[in-house]
């Protein structure tokens, strides 16, 4: 437990990016452009992480979020959901999603409105679910930003305890990093099927564990927790990996295609 509270306090509480729900087609950030509301509790939420010392990544003022498009294109089957595409092009460890609902009804001459607010936490790397909550305000006549507020601290809280749960959790296996390695199609099956076989067996030897998620002809994807000894942020993956590379793959070379706190993709071509 002390090696785990030594852990958490030098590496720091989960950066998080907080996001309207999206429907398919459409992109949270020109959401949180044209609707004040959501606008609005996007803000409300971001105030409450800040206040806590988490660090909030805020989508609107990130630089390179074209870096999404690169990421899209190595992640064919998520390509659809650009929630999870934004939260991992920018590096979040957790990304926030919400939706939030008003009710208003009459009693005697006042107006009085209700709100409701759906918070769910993602792991970005994997956008698996980490836990939602739906908080309320009371019923009373006010403007919307009160009662938005009011539900939207009522959820969060919730929340954040799984947070810190999984986040406290995953670091027990070190760092984790998706990282996604492409093969050059200049090179023919059997010599690409080897290649990827060499990274995998180098992911065995610098991670403290890995996860395969995906391998095709020419592409591998891969989860890896690496010790924060040793790599501490991505470019240290990066460069052991370049290096490792090229070991195996004397006739090709290593490119980056996108690099940041969560995603390394790298591109392996031929000399």
């Amino acid at each position: 437990m002390q090696a785990q509270a030594d852990l958490t306090a030098s590496i720091g509480l989960p950066t998080i990016m907080v996001l309207p729900e999206a429907p398919p087609g459409r992109s949270p950030i020109d959401l949180l452009k044209q609707d004040k509301t959501l606008k609005k509790g996007a803000e409300v939420i971001e105030s409450y992480l800040t206040a806590r010392r988490y660090d909030v990544i805020v989508p609107e003022q990130m630089e390179g979020i074209q870096d999404m498009v690169s990421a899209s294109q190595a992640l064919k089957d998520v390509e659809d959901d650009a929630t999870y595409l934004l939260a991992l092009s920018v590096g979040a460890d957790v990304y926030l999603t919400y939706n939030i609902s008003i009710e208003s009804r009459k009693i005697g001459s006042r107006q009085v409105k209700k709100a409701a607010v759906a918070v769910r936490a993602y792991e970005t790397t994997t956008a698996r679910l980490l836990g939602t909550e739906t908080g309320y305000s009371a019923e009373r006549p006010t403007m919307d930003a009160a009662i938005i507020e009011e539900a939207i601290n009522d959820a969060v809280e919730k929340v954040l305890a799984r947070i810190t749960a999984y986040w406290k959790a995953d670091l027990e296996r070190g760092l984790q990093y998706k990282v996604i390695i492409s093969v050059s199609k200049d090179f023919d099956t059997d010599e690409a099927e080897d290649i990827l076989f060499s990274v995998s067996d180098i992911f065995q030897e610098m991670a403290r564990t890995s996860k395969e998620i995906l391998m095709t002809d020419y592409t591998l994807d891969y989860l890896i927790w690496a010790d924060p000894g040793k790599y501490d942020r991505s470019s240290s993956v990066y460069r052991a990996l370049k290096r490792a590379i090229r070991k195996v793959v004397p006739d090709g070379k290593v490119r980056k295609v996108t690099l940041n706190r969560k995603l390394i993709v790298l591109d392996v071509e031929m000399e």
